[in-house]
């Protein structure tokens, strides 16, 4: 089952400005450093769960979930749509014509919510400008059956500017680079390109879109993006990650056990990791490990300047001298019947929810658009838990429900067994044959 529908949630509300204002990354030397925090113990996630449980999927609406409408062209055979401001209901208007909410099939498939943040700028100025980008799009590249999801977080002075170019940069650039691909190889359809064709796709569309950004008129030069993106077609699931949003399968328990384990299909991109570690100095970066000052970062100089925690980003032009790239880490497996879920999420999500937390969460639901509601909502709670009121990451929750989108396929027919030219005997075992014996 697939629709034609792309949902893109963005974070602006109408009634706020949208300056050029985000989180600043650059280290303030008049404010002290945020101090680490661990994760929510077992206890305070269980109370947190079940305060959401009794808020009930629509809570998340009004507790920020939101995002604003506007028309942009869509990849080829899909139509672009943005959410308007939402408080507790669903409003899709594509191109300013009135659509009703998706049907109940759709919102049980498919969940895509965003909820803005809360944070003070390097001005010392309260905002709730949300830099993230979420969308869903299917069918995809000219196969009814692929379709695509996606999350941008992005930061910096002009992150939300990034994430906003981006969101769609990155869909179109891939379909283009899927659709020669398999013209080049005389293909009939995008399905039938191999994983190595896929991945390759992937990465040109985000080294594209790097090139493209730092072209046009969005500022990137202190301000990024990341990029997760799974596309999931003939079988397959592919994914590409640049930084720390986050790509994972819920996949039924094993030997008959109820419930879901969490199946990662990325891994995160941090400065201080080995293998991105090395690769950054060997491009003369400066990078500090984790400590109880901060995430590790990698540095604009090496006596501190701007610092970045992540190693591969979309933008962020004043890194990639020293290393910060676009390129992704791209990964193909296949879609296995036991494959519930599909949660691609911004590291609001992830900062404090274990992702085995989150897919057992998502488990809880029905419906994939109040899995996500149900996320994000719960997300947002446990900032406040940790860091109070002053300060909450922009979160952004996917979350597809597999079975509905890709039922599992019948096992094959066996062959037909031939037709017999004499009346079938049994033989001396009792089983019916076809004029043979044994």
């Amino acid at each position: 089952m697939a629709w034609d529908l792309l949902y893109a949630l963005t974070g602006q509300s109408k009634s706020k400005p949208s300056p050029p204002i985000g989180r600043d990354f650059a280290p303030r030397r008049t404010q002290p450093a945020p101090p680490q925090h661990a994760a929510p113990s077992a206890e305070g996630l269980a109370a947190l769960e079940a305060a959401a449980a009794r808020s009930g999927p629509q809570a998340a609406a009004s507790n920020g979930a939101e995002g604003t409408s506007a028309g942009v062209d869509a990849p080829i055979g899909a139509r672009f749509y943005r959410s308007e401001e939402i408080s507790g209901s669903w409003a899709l208007a594509p191109r300013g014509v009135s659509r009703s909410l998706p049907d109940a099939a759709e919102t049980a498939a498919i969940g895509s919510i965003t909820s803005h943040g809360s944070k003070w700028d390097s001005k010392g100025k309260h905002t709730e400008i949300n830099q993230d980008r979420g969308c869903v799009v299917t069918p995809f590249a000219g196969d009814e059956t692929a379709l695509l999801a996606c999350v941008f977080d992005g930061h910096g002075p002009q992150g939300e500017q990034v994430s906003e170019y981006i969101v769609a940069e990155v869909p179109k650039l891939l379909e283009e680079s899927l659709l020669e691909r398999a013209k080049a190889a005389g293909l009939s359809s995008t399905a039938l390109l191999s994983d190595e064709a896929v991945e390759a796709a992937l990465s040109h569309a985000f080294v594209t879109a790097d090139i493209n950004l730092r072209e046009s008129k969005v500022p990137s030069y202190k301000s990024g993006t990341t990029a997760v993106v799974a596309l999931v077609r003939a079988g397959r699931i592919h994914t590409a990650n640049a930084g720390d949003s986050r790509a994972v399968i819920g996949q039924a328990s094993e030997r008959g056990a109820s419930g879901v384990r969490a199946v990662a299909l990325t891994e995160d991109q941090k400065p201080d990791s080995a293998d991105e570690m090395a690769r950054l100095r060997a491009a003369g970066a400066t990078v500090t490990a984790a400590s109880k000052f901060g995430p590790g970062r990698v540095w604009s100089s090496p006596t501190g300047g701007c610092g970045l925690a992540m190693s591969r980003s979309i933008g962020d032009d004043i890194f990639t001298r020293i290393g910060v790239c676009a390129t992704p880490v791209t990964s193909s497996c296949a879609l296995l019947p036991s494959h519930k879920w599909l949660v691609l999420a911004s590291d609001g999500v992830w900062e404090f929810l274990e992702t085995e937390r989150v897919v057992t969460l998502v488990e809880l639901h029905e419906h994939a658009s109040d899995s996500a509601m149900q996320l994000v909502q719960l997300a947002a709670r446990a900032w406040a838990v940790e860091e109070g009121d002053d300060y909450r990451d922009d979160i952004t929750a996917v979350v597809l429900q597999i079975p509905l989108l890709f039922p599992p396929r019948p096992p094959p027919s066996p062959p037909a067994t031939p037709q017999a030219t004499a009346t079938p005997a049994a033989n001396s075992k009792g089983r019916q044959t076809a004029g043979c014996d044994d």
